[in-house]
């Protein structure tokens, strides 16, 4: 738009913008899609020494295109293994399923596939029609019984296999995959399922991963969903299934950008350091992160860098930020970049002003992922005692951190309690339980790439109603067919 003002024309751009909004503060071109935002965890730095920064360059949508969404390939990949029969699991599991595809409408479409000692297609890609309700999907869904091994390598394939065709016509695939135990037919091991991971991820497919119950194997499951830049949740028991399913498509319903890259390069004398949380390569004064999928709220990757020595009023570029991702509607890759530039001053009371506590949080959170899974590698190792006072001495860190991060204190209060808890219990047992662990690695993943959490189901409340069964409503749903069939 052009706007004439003093009789000089000047050019306003209303939607892609880069806005300088102080030192360290850079909201680079804003599309309707994503906003980009690269922020240091302390704008203003004091003069006389060098010293470490924390980067973060965040992504957020811009505005939510529910209506103009992607068309998405969904395969619910169903464990339907013997022990599946105990504790309400496979009850919930359909249940999850349906709850799932009620988040679908007719645009997408869906396949169910289940295995046991074998993979089969209860389903083929379909639309998805009504979603639950739905009498293909429906009445598949009720008649499945548990029963047989956990040939879980092939489920994830043939879930792959017939979401195949969709991708070509435009559809976003994703794979949801629910196990409860351990995989013992076919390919088994953590690498076999992180490589079926990287493959899948060539292909454009993310893989969500459910582990139920304490028997499944926690390592391989991460693995598989962090090579595709899947969700991953560890269901302790099974009535949170259906909100876990539920909560995993409103992510994939509200995808804003796909393959997200973010890198940083380093200029002026600076020098990059590493990726806080994250996965990251470093090549010479260029560091990269990946993010993968964008969906409803914000994610970002923290970059630590190291700043020349600088002189009282100076200002420093010390970086290009630059943003890429594929747009999931157009399919187009869109690139975005912005400069990071500091301040130099001989007053600290300023620098300290100028701090954001929100970072300083984000990058001890991110670090505390870290120390989770470097206290289970110690753990397998035998080493309980060396876990133990790593975590005594970040519970300390984080308790003398608390009274600087404004807001963000409660959180770091129950961080340093629970480091503190988990210290505790290696001391008394010399190792992990079972629970400990899967919980440990779990909620390591989940800091590291911002996963929304479930809420816990602690169990059913007194007075609540039960609910029917898939099988009751398939039950339903044949006796409404035979109702209209005889008008």
């Amino acid at each position: 738009m052009l706007l004439k003002k003093n009789g000089v024309l000047l050019l306003v751009l209303a939607v892609c913008a880069a806005v300088v909004l102080g030192a360290g503060t850079v909201f680079a071109e804003q599309s309707e899609t994503v906003v980009f935002e690269v922020t240091a965890d302390t704008p203003v730095v004091q003069t006389g020494e060098a010293r470490k920064v924390v980067v973060r360059a965040l992504v957020r949508p811009y505005t939510r295109r529910e209506t103009v969404r992607a068309p998405l390939a969904v395969a619910l990949v169903l464990d339907k293994s013997g022990s599946m029969a105990s504790d309400g699991k496979m009850e919930n599991a359909k249940r999850g399923a349906l709850e799932a595809l009620k988040m679908l409408d007719s645009r997408d479409v869906a396949t169910i596939i289940v295995y046991d000692d074998n993979a089969s297609v209860l389903v083929r890609a379909r639309s998805v029609g009504n979603g639950a309700k739905e009498p293909a999907f429906l009445r598949a869904i009720s008649r499945v019984r548990s029963g047989g091994m956990t040939a879980l390598h092939d489920g994830v394939v043939l879930g792959a296999e017939q979401l195949e065709p969709f991708i070509d016509e435009g559809f976003i695939p994703r794979i949801v995959l629910l196990s409860d135990g351990i995989a013992n037919v076919g390919p088994s091991s953590t690498e076999e399922l992180a490589r079926l991971g990287r493959g899948l991820a060539r292909r454009e497919m993310t893989i969500t991963t459910i582990g139920l119950g304490l028997d499944y194997h926690e390592d391989l499951m991460t693995a598989l969903a962090a090579e595709s830049g899947g969700n991953a949740y560890f269901a302790r028991n099974a009535r949170m299934l259906p909100e876990i399913f539920t909560r995993d498509m409103e992510d994939a319903v509200t995808l804003t950008a796909r393959r997200v890259r973010i890198s940083l390069r380093a200029l002026g004398g600076a020098r990059p350091a590493r990726v806080i949380g994250r996965p990251g390569n470093l090549t010479g004064d260029l560091l990269e992160a990946s993010i993968d999928n964008l969906y409803s709220g914000e994610k970002y990757a923290l970059f630590e860098m190291e700043l020349p020595e600088g002189e009282e009023g100076a200002q420093l570029e010390a970086a290009e930020v630059v943003l890429e991702y594929i747009d999931p509607v157009t399919g187009d890759t869109v690139r975005k970049s912005a400069p990071l530039t500091f301040s130099f001053t001989a007053d600290g009371a300023e620098v300290e002003k100028r701090q954001r506590t929100d970072i300083v949080s984000q990058a001890a959170l991110a670090r505390n992922a870290e120390i989770r899974e470097e206290a289970v590698r110690l753990a397998d190792e035998g080493k309980a005692q060396e876990a133990a006072q790593m975590l005594g001495d970040r519970t300390k860190q984080l308790r003398m951190l608390a009274p600087s991060v404004g807001t963000a204190a409660p959180q770091m209060d129950k961080e340093s309690e629970y480091f503190e808890d988990l210290a505790e219990s290696l001391l008394s047992t010399g190792g992990l339980s079972n629970v400990e662990r899967k919980k440990v690695l779990n909620d390591a993943y989940m800091q590291k790439t911002q996963q929304a959490p479930v809420e816990v189901v602690s169990g059913d409340l007194p007075g609540d109603k039960p609910e029917d069964t898939p099988e009751d409503e398939a039950e339903e749903e044949e006796k409404e067919g035979e109702g209209n069939a005889s008008k």
